[in-house]
């Protein structure tokens, strides 16, 4: 009946995107479009970094660029635009780093400056105008690269590129000239556009548990969100800063809109400079957002809450827990569509996270060799794996160092990856035990996965006055359908790999457990146990580099694997 259930909830959401996307007519189909050659493109670009032969070919890799920089030309307003004249520069710069032409890095500069020039508002501008500072260093442009480098701190202060710019800055950065008085919808004295959109009006709701503001606009704009943490000494508190490009506000517009609710206390409005409106709100705590745009009429909406779900829905989750016999594989339904399928998403930054380091050796075999080196090795090597097929890939940690386990999730959010993967090495007080388990998050009453869980949860910094938010979290924002879908792409990859070189331990399975090193992802995510510690075979293996670059490879494959499954769901219906 739960599984009816649940293909009646697909149903209803399958239906309810159609009437979506019909909505938008022409403009929905040059999206879909723009979405499905940007796909295409990243399909091109792994197989090319997948294959050595290619690889040696110029043609081929200019070809994946003409795909690239086919969708900026073909579809310039799209979302999609921004994000493929980026990966044409990255490509143009790899290619350089494999073939040795100068003119590869040269064409890579002028991309990416390309990049900052026609999308000044897209989150990519200030990485890429860094790494065309970069490039020019590389070149001998010391001069270009310095003007690079101080644009970024001028023009895109906020970023979070702002910091490593500055770093790079020769001699004093020019402080900031002054914000021009301005007068919407005419030119002013000062400069002004007339082409600039005003804020009409600022609406706001509050719930108990969330608040939604409304900012009306006159035509569309493109605009920025982020926070910035309490200041005590200055007394200013937490805030939402929402920056909307090419606008400006009214004479007379009301500076201040009182809330005055448990989250949000103020909506502040300003003319932060030119063509950029400032809209601050002034929140109680630290709270999760949400923040999206909407046309006819145009407006922005902040959705600001606190994230707390009742406790009714929790119970009832709880109450389908069921008991299950030691080493059950899991019971997730991998023929549910997945929803990053359904809407099309693309993977493109990766986290992996070698487990333990530091004080915390993890396990340890009987002749004193400590899972936190093990885990180590094969996790650089799977970085250098993934980044030479183009992903961009961080380590949780690249040398001996404790990590707690939050700190871990907090990192692969704080980088906001698509994936989020915790290498491991298990063990057994009977070592004779041998085998390969892939993990997602999720309650399980399996004693030998809660056995693992526990060891593995060992250095957790929670106490019990955290369990009802880490119930709250565990049950409602884990990601279980697409954690356990990914898990099942990788553990095939690894075992087909392993037991291709001769692996002879068991295939142990995906199967369920709730890790603290995943709770609080935003991204599938998964911890893989690549064998026992314990047992001599295994442990003689993971310490051949052979063998662990037939794992990388399995893990590697695995995650393309999941990749092709999400990224390419249209492809059957464009046909």
């Amino acid at each position: 009946m739960d599984y009816i259930d649940d293909k009646l909830k697909l149903a209803v959401c399958a239906l309810l995107c159609c009437a979506f996307f019909l909505g938008f007519g022409t403009a929905a189909y040059a999206a879909d479009s723009a979405a499905l050659s940007f796909q295409r493109a990243n399909k091109s670009s792994v197989e090319l970094f997948r294959d050595p032969a290619k690889k040696k070919y110029r043609q081929y890799w200019l070809e994946v660029i003409g795909e690239y920089t086919g969708i900026a030309e073909k579809y310039p307003d799209s979302p999609f635009a921004p994000n493929a004249l980026y990966k044409s520069a990255k490509l143009y710069a790899q290619l350089y780093d494999y073939a040795g032409k100068k003119s590869d890095l040269q064409k890579a500069s002028t991309v990416y400056q390309q990049v900052a020039r026609d999308y000044p508002d897209s989150s990519l501008a200030d990485d890429a105008l860094l790494n065309a500072g970069k490039i020019e260093d590389r070149l001998g442009n010391k001069a270009g690269a310095q003007k690079l480098y101080r644009r970024i701190v001028s023009d895109f202060s906020s970023g979070d590129m702002a910091e490593a710019a500055r770093k790079k800055i020769k001699g004093k950065i020019p402080e900031a000239k002054p914000s021009p008085v301005m007068t919407a919808g005419k030119t002013s004295a000062r400069g002004q556009s007339s082409s600039l959109s005003q804020v009409r009006n600022i609406r706001r709701w509050t719930n108990p548990g969330s608040t939604r503001v409304v900012i009306d606009l006159e035509k569309n704009v493109t605009f920025k969100a982020f926070t910035v943490p309490e200041d005590k000494k200055n007394q200013l508190p937490h805030r939402l800063v929402i920056d909307l490009k090419g606008a400006a506000t009214p004479p007379g517009f009301p500076y201040k809109h009182t809330v005055d609710n448990r989250l949000v206390s103020d909506v502040r409005v300003s003319q932060h400079d030119r063509d950029t409106v400032r809209v601050v709100l002034d929140l109680k705590d630290k709270l999760q957002y949400n923040t999206f745009n909407l046309e006819d009429p145009s407006r922005i909406v902040i959705d600001v809450s606190n994230d707390v779900s009742s406790i009714r829905e929790v119970a009832s989750y709880q109450s389908k827990v069921k008991k299950v016999r030691s080493h059950t594989p899991s019971q997730m339904k991998d023929d549910v569509p997945s929803i990053a399928t359904q809407l099309c998403l693309k993977v493109s930054r990766i986290v992996i996270d070698p487990g333990h380091g530091g004080k915390d050796p993890g396990a340890v075999s009987p002749n004193g060799v400590k899972e936190k080196d093990l885990v180590l090795e094969i996790g650089k090597l799977l970085a250098k794996r993934l980044k030479m097929e183009g992903f961009e890939v961080f380590l949780t940690r690249t040398s001996d160092v404790f990590l707690t386990l939050e700190e871990r999730t907090n990192f692969a959010n704080s980088k906001r990856a698509d994936l989020f993967v915790s290498l491991h090495a298990n063990s057994n007080n009977d070592r004779s035990v041998r085998g390969i388990e892939t993990y997602f998050l999720n309650l399980t009453t399996d004693a030998t996965a809660i056995e693992v869980a526990a060891r593995e949860n060992a250095t957790t910094q929670k106490s019990i006055s955290d369990l009802q938010l880490i119930i709250n979290d565990l049950m409602l924002n884990s990601k279980i359908n697409e954690s356990s879908k990914f898990a099942n792409c990788v553990h095939t990859g690894i075992i087909s790999s392993a037991f291709s070189v001769g692996y002879e331990g068991r295939n142990l399975g995906v199967r369920q457990a709730p890790f603290y090193v995943l709770l609080g992802a935003q991204m599938p995510s998964i911890l893989l146990e690549l064998g026992f510690m314990t047992n001599s075979n295994d442990l003689g293996l993971m310490k051949r580099r052979a063998y662990q670059e037939a794992l990388v490879d399995g893990i590697a494959k695995g995650i393309n694997n999941y990749i092709m499954n999400t990224t390419y769901a249209y492809s059957g219906r464009s046909k």
